[in-house]
């Protein structure tokens, strides 16, 4: 019957995924691209732009290699789900339900994105493993997997040595157990950068560019901000009440999902972290766990009618990317772009990079360097990268996003000023929201 529980949660979870929250993937369809890349034997930081290490998409690269249907990342990412609700479920008990219940009500914060594969995702759960592996002191475990969070997002990951140091400085013994452990995945993702020539291209998009992503990303969300703030101030009350408790700093660490980038998908992982202390804290002498449990597939009813009602938006299936969510005008463009593309295939694409890889991906098209056309994703003075490699191609056609690129919202990460460079190109036709420029 236990183990029935678990069958019955991932069957709910990739439901979740694949149906009713498929409106919100987030990056989902980039991640799925890394993944997809290499699983084509692509070389990433060479063939195509990644501004994280290469644990992540290599994980999720491995069923690829059986079929290179998302249905596959999503049956992976239900795993990994049902994992992380075991490890939340042995603090929590029946109140999993509570906080599972918050995460897919998605309002006032879209929290549900959470649950969508990805880098930041599995750093999640690493963290989460950590957390459980602490309790019985596993330290060549636990320094091995703040390795893999190292070469999962290194920019968050580094940082996950800091309790180790908080609780353990004297313990010497301890430390250097879960330093040395922790390098082997590191040592290993530094060999595979050597033996395939990437390891300047690595340093270039994964740290010297971080300079350029923190200088164009920003922009700041004063209401989100607020709502960091406020599980700020919550964790540091949590931490003088129960300062010795390691999985309160861990946990704390999941404010720099944040950091520089404030919008709904990286806040998720700081108030879902608040949520778990909370929830976990609450007295609740009765807990009516089947109400909570009905509630819970009530909403994924709702969500389910709303994705099958939504105004023109519907399920359409390409190929390796069944039942996408989308819209009747979206398609248009798509087919638009896909019947000029068949007669000249000397064409790049320039769109957001969401679009530019699900083209790619449902036409087993190679991923480059210009599907990916985000501030801070070229590495240092990027812009002068991506300008060379654009005046070294001729006889070429460039398709824009133009209603991106005259979007002024801040959270839009579109490269426009190498966008504005290929519009002084020759101009062709424009398709619906696109516009197509050729370069001699």
């Amino acid at each position: 019957m236990k183990y029935l529980k678990y069958v019955i949660i991932f069957i709910v979870f990739f439901y979740v995924l694949l149906i009713p929250y498929n409106m919100y993937f987030g990056d989902t369809i980039v991640n799925y691209g890394f993944s997809y890349a290499l699983s084509i034997g692509e070389i990433p930081y060479k063939d195509f732009n990644l501004i994280i290490p290469l644990f992540s998409p290599f994980i999720y690269s491995i069923v690829l290699l059986v079929n290179k249907s998302i249905i596959s990342v999503f049956l992976l990412q239900s795993l990994f789900l049902t994992m992380l609700f075991n490890l939340m479920e042995k603090k929590l008990n029946n109140k999993i339900y509570l906080l599972f219940l918050l995460i897919l009500f998605n309002y006032p914060i879209g929290l549900v994105s959470f649950l969508f594969p990805g880098y930041n995702f599995l750093l999640y759960l690493l963290l989460f493993l950590i957390i459980y592996l602490e309790e019985y002191n596993k330290d060549y475990l636990i320094g091995l997997l703040i390795g893999l969070a190292i070469i999962t997002k290194h920019t968050i990951g580094i940082f996950f040595i800091i309790p180790s140091i908080i609780f353990y400085y004297k313990d010497y013994r301890k430390l250097l157990t879960r330093f040395i452990t922790m390098l082997i995945p590191i040592f290993i993702f530094l060999i595979y950068l050597i033996i395939t020539k990437s390891l300047n291209s690595f340093i270039n998009l994964c740290i010297l560019g971080l300079f350029d992503f923190a200088s164009n990303n920003n922009h700041i969300n004063y209401l989100l901000l607020g709502i960091a703030l406020l599980c700020l101030l919550y964790f540091i009350y949590i931490i003088i009440i129960d300062r010795k408790n390691i999985s309160n700093y861990y946990l704390l660490l999941s404010l720099l999902f944040i950091i520089p980038l404030v919008d709904q998908y990286h806040l998720s992982y700081l108030v879902i972290s608040t949520l778990f202390i909370f929830i976990n804290r609450l007295n609740i002498e009765k807990y009516y766990k089947s109400f909570i449990i009905i509630i819970d597939l009530i909403i994924i009813c709702l969500w389910t009618f709303i994705a099958f009602n939504y105004n023109d938006f519907r399920f359409i299936s390409y190929k390796n990317y069944p039942l996408r969510y989308l819209s009747y005008s979206w398609k248009s463009d798509y087919d638009g772009i896909d019947k000029f593309i068949k007669k000249n295939d000397n064409t790049v694409l320039f769109l957001l990079g969401t679009e530019n890889y699900f083209y790619k991906i449902t036409n087993n098209m190679k991923i480059s360097y210009f599907d990916l056309p985000n501030y801070g994703n070229y590495g240092y003075d990027g812009y002068s990268t991506m300008k060379g490699k654009i005046d070294n191609l001729d006889n070429t056609y460039f398709i824009i996003n133009k209603s991106a690129f005259v979007n002024k919202s801040f959270n839009q990460q579109y490269y426009k000023e190498l966008v504005d460079y290929i519009t002084k190109f020759k101009f062709v036709k424009k398709i619906n929201n696109y516009e197509i420029y050729y370069k001699e």
